[in-house]
């Protein structure tokens, strides 16, 4: 598709009409945003999921001489959480302005980053730049962050070194260096079984036992995080 440059709130407007609630697919809205951008001649590379019906996109905007190392990644993910049973006073899905603010699922979080993101792309390619942006679109932020990681692979395993990220959650317009992350493991407790009669002479291992003191000792941890944060 031959680039048709458009404005941030044009943008806008066509990214929140795909309905890429979480439970659906995203692939229109990132071939809409890829092939934008390579009729803009960036190169973009989908990474899709293991079903295929989701996609990321990684775009690179070269830096000067072609640059593609380094840079700055902005990132923003496409899918957005349901609107069932919720009020609306117009078509989540057509955005909508009213008292000077601009309406619809997905323009605060985050459709509205990926839209001036876009809307710039033309300028961005202009501007003499020493270093490349990335653009990384992902899929399910909402409900796994697995599109993230995915991206975050991506970028490790083709060595981009990128100096920065800048990731355009809503924040009120105030610039934070960190966000909320989990770390999720898989703990098995085994015992030893004997008979009763030797319960208390170390020939057996409650794992129940010990697998209480572990959880006494995780909730131990987590209100230090809680009272002081966590370690830098």
């Amino acid at each position: 598709m031959a680039a048709r440059s458009m404005d941030h709130t044009q943008w806008l407007a066509k990214l929140v009409a795909f309905d890429t609630t979480s439970r659906n697919s995203n692939l229109e809205l990132i071939h809409y945003c890829k092939d934008y951008l390579e009729g803009l001649g960036v190169k973009c590379t989908l990474l899709h999921n293991a079903e295929r019906n989701k996609a990321n996109l990684w775009a690179t905007l070269p830096g000067d001489g072609g640059v593609t190392k380094g840079g700055i990644i902005l990132s923003g993910h496409t899918d957005v959480v349901p609107v069932d049973g919720q009020k609306w006073d117009s078509d989540p899905f057509t955005l909508t302005e009213r008292d000077g603010k601009l309406y619809g699922r997905g323009t605060s979080d985050m459709k509205g980053f990926v839209a001036v993101c876009m809307s710039l792309a033309p300028e961005l390619l202009k501007m003499k730049r020493a270093k490349p942006i990335h653009f990384a679109w992902s899929y399910d932020e909402e409900v796994s962050c697995l599109g993230g990681m995915e991206l975050a692979e991506f970028a490790r395993d083709h060595d981009v070194r990128a100096e920065g990220c800048i990731i355009g959650e809503p924040t009120g317009m105030t610039v934070v260096i960190a966000h909320k992350g989990t770390s999720h493991f898989w703990v098995r407790v085994r015992g030893k079984a004997a008979h009763s009669s030797f319960a208390l002479t170390g020939e057996s291992c409650n794992a129940i036992d010990y697998a209480t003191k572990l959880i006494t000792k995780l909730r131990e941890i987590a209100e230090e995080y809680r009272r002081n944060g966590t370690p830098a």
